[in-house]
Parts: C-alpha cells; structure tokens; sequence
C-alpha cells in the first residue's frame, strides 16, 4: 500500500480541527441559547388572557393570515358620494351611477399574530373534530337519543354562556384604562362555573353507571374558541396587559 505524504494530510488534519473548533463552541453557543430561551418561557407568569388562550388551544401565531371584510364600505370613485355633495348627473341616483355593477367588498388582511386570526385558525380546527369527541362522549356516557340530545344542548348552553360572559369582560376592559388582574380573574371565574354547570347539566342524562365518565370528561375540548372573539376588540390591552405582568 502507496504511504501518503506527509505533507498532504498534515494541512487536512489542520483544517479538520479548525471546523471542530468553530462549530463546537458555536453549536453550543446556540443550544444554550436555545435553553434560556426556553427557561424564560416557563418563568414567564401566565396572565388570566394567556390562561384562556391556552385551554381552547388558540395558537400563539396563526399558520397563515386571514382576510376579514372591513367594517368601511367600500367608496366608488365615480359615484355621487364621491363628488363631495355635488348633485346626481342626468342618470344618476343617489347611490351612482344607474347600471354600475357593485364592487366587490373590501377586505383587509390580519397578521398571523393577530387574534382574529388565531381565534379563525383554532375554530376552524375545533370544527374538524368536534364531531368526533361528540361522538366518543355520548357513546362513553351511554346516551340514548334523548339522552344524546341533551348532551348537545348542555355543551350548546356552555358555550353559550361562556361567549356572553366573555363579552361583558371585554366591555369592562373596554371601558377601563387597561387590563386590570381582577378582571383576569372574574373571566377565568366565568369560564370555570360555565364549566362546572356544563358537568352538572351532562350528570342529569346520565344513569348512576356512568357518572363517573362525565367527570373524566374533558369539557375543554368542547369549547368552541370563537367564544373569544369579544377580546379581538380589546386585544391591544390584553396584550398590554400580558408584556407588563411577565416583567
């Protein structure tokens, strides 16, 4: 077997520990980075908005942006409305010009951080398997058709009551200069006698048997995340909110 040189691997061997020596320490530069981040993430206090975000499994960051249609109507340059108050021209109504087809409505587009769009993302999600857990819960449960029925309109009422009370949450923070923590606390409060009214009103469709399975019953699954959607408007100090209680 031909000897290799000396003076042909001598420089590889050079360059080999080079790269180990600039990876090496780089790599672990990033994985200890990648751990105080992570450590920082589980200090950080949860806020009651982060709480709620997280039992109906409303994602931090939507996968993809969404379209939503502005509350503005849309303004046809050539229509009446346009011309400052000038009078209709000979074929004109009020609204434009006669025979104009209407425009489409206008849409704006929401960052994936958003959360309208986070709250569209996790309900359009929920709806894909609701069906499901419906089904496995009445069949654990044992219901009849009635009984089924009545499973439904108790889960229906729950979510019901969730939307109604998180709407009068976010018309308190609405109206106050900012979040506060006890109206964090009074909208976790809601959520968990929603709750626990739901497990009551499921344990009357139920025989004596089966008692037991409506308390292994994950309510949560059954919230539909679009209760959330009274906080879109107040969002801004929500968030406010959460930045200042995680310092």
């Amino acid at each position: 077997m031909k000897k290799i040189p000396v003076i042909v691997w001598l420089p590889l061997v050079f360059i080999a520990g080079g790269l180990v020596g600039y990876y090496g320490p780089a790599e672990e530069l990033r994985s200890r980075d990648v751990r105080e981040k992570e450590e920082k993430t589980k200090a950080k206090p949860k806020n009651a908005f982060g709480s709620f975000t997280e039992l109906v499994n409303i994602p931090e960051v939507a996968k993809r942006p969404r379209r939503v249609k502005d509350t503005e109507p849309t303004t046809n340059t050539t229509d009446v409305a346009g011309r400052l108050g000038e009078a209709p021209l000979p074929g004109e109504s009020a609204g434009g010009r006669v025979g104009d087809a209407p425009l489409p409505e206008k849409r704006r587009r929401v960052a994936p951080e958003d959360l309208r769009a986070r709250i569209d993302e996790a309900a359009e999600l929920w709806r894909t398997r609701i069906e499901i857990a419906r089904a496995s819960a009445i069949e654990k449960l044992g219901l009849d058709d009635k009984g089924a029925e009545s499973f439904n309109d108790a889960i229906e009422d729950m979510n019901a009551k969730l939307r109604e009370s998180i709407q009068i949450v976010a018309d308190r923070v609405a109206s106050a200069e900012a979040m506060t923590p006890e109206l964090g606390i009074r909208l976790m409060g809601d959520i968990a006698t929603s709750l626990a009214e739901a497990y009551d009103a499921i344990g009357t469709c139920v025989d004596e048997d089966h008692r037991g399975e409506v308390s292994r019953l994950q309510l949560t699954d059954f919230i539909d995340p679009s209760v959330g959607e009274p906080l879109i408007a107040v969002q801004d100090k929500l968030e406010d909110f959460g930045e200042r209680s995680g310092k």
